[in-house]
């Protein structure tokens, strides 16, 4: 037996955990949230730690994390490491970029897969693949699956959902 110190009453706090599933494959439109460098368990390098945020859609306010190893002893890992970020600065719009903090809050159309869960890890997503949104995602984006598409070729006057 243990004595809790708050009562656990379920009709006055209806709050439950937050949903880590991961987000079916496909594209969601998201913006880097925060970032910061930091050293790898076996302090033999450093990573670049990426919290993306949904910006729209069914999945909007989902956060998902990329981690880049920059600074690494497997030269392959740096590599793709590198090319990550590259994607990111162009999808940015972004030349010499010197902190991580200039790549904040740019909306990215991110291309996702699903890891399977293992047995030590939950299922989980991987970003594949990063490009720049353009007025038709945002359009498409925001329609709902029901609703015909009419505003695909028709220019956007209409403020983006982000802004």
């Amino acid at each position: 037996m243990a004595r809790l110190p708050l009562t656990a009453n379920t009709t006055e706090n209806s709050a439950g955990l937050d949903d880590y599933s991961p987000i079916p494959a496909g594209t969601v439109i998201a913006s880097i949230q925060s970032s910061g460098y930091k050293p790898t368990k076996a302090k033999t390098g450093n990573y670049l730690q990426l919290k993306w945020v949904v910006l729209m859609g069914k999945y909007k306010g989902r956060n998902l994390f990329d981690n880049l190893n920059l600074d690494n002893p497997n030269p392959i890992a740096v590599e793709i490491a590198n090319k990550s970020l590259n994607s990111i600065c162009k999808a940015c719009n972004k030349v010499g970029v010197q902190d991580s903090e200039e790549l904040h809050g740019i909306p990215v159309k991110l291309t996702l897969s699903v890891q399977p869960a293992s047995s030590t890890q939950p299922a989980s997503n991987d970003i594949k693949g990063y490009a720049p949104v353009t007025a038709e995602d945002a359009v498409q984006d925001t329609t709902p699956a029901s609703a015909p598409n009419k505003a695909v070729n028709a220019p956007v006057t209409k403020k983006l959902p982000w802004e």
